[in-house]
């Protein structure tokens, strides 16, 4: 594949869900909900309040985050760094990218950044041409293939 010269001035943007929104079911509540219930039970049982405590909050705040919408946020290219909504991630403090595209299912940009507590920064694309950040991202970063992480791979089977 040849590389295509960019100009570095220009500017790409585009919006797009902040993560792919998965419709959760009465089941997927359900299930939830029994979960968390046992998950107490067996806590009480055992006579360990503070992590029947910590079970109740943690379905809550799962049943909560799965009813949750996604935002739609503006995204950005260019010669600075990638934005997403206000923040800027310089180039500086970014190691990779590889844009995962499998149609009609995945179309999303990961950046391994330096960072230890997020190496991984998974960006949508939307209706944005693959391509055309391929071509322009390879004049700042190397691309290299990033598999998803764990937590995401975990987050997808269980309807996140």
């Amino acid at each position: 594949m040849k590389k295509v010269k960019t100009k570095k001035s220009l500017r790409i943007e585009w919006r797009a869900p902040e993560y792919e929104y998965m419709k959760k079911t009465a089941d997927w509540f359900w299930i939830v909900g029994i979960v968390t219930l046992a998950l107490i039970s067996a806590a009480i049982f055992l006579g360990n309040v503070h992590f029947a405590i910590l079970a109740g909050l943690a379905g809550f705040s799962i049943a909560l985050y799965g009813a949750r919408k996604p935002k739609t946020i503006n995204f950005s290219i260019s010669s600075k760094g990638i934005q997403i909504g206000n923040k800027i991630y310089d180039y500086e403090n970014l190691n990779s990218f590889w844009i995962n595209y499998a149609p009609p299912h995945r179309k999303e940009l990961i950046i391994e950044s330096n960072k230890t507590f997020m190496p991984h920064i998974n960006i949508m694309l939307g209706e944005t041409n693959p391509e055309k950040i391929h071509e322009y991202l390879l004049q700042f970063l190397k691309e290299e293939k990033i598999e998803e992480s764990l937590i995401i791979t975990i987050a997808r089977l269980i309807g996140f």
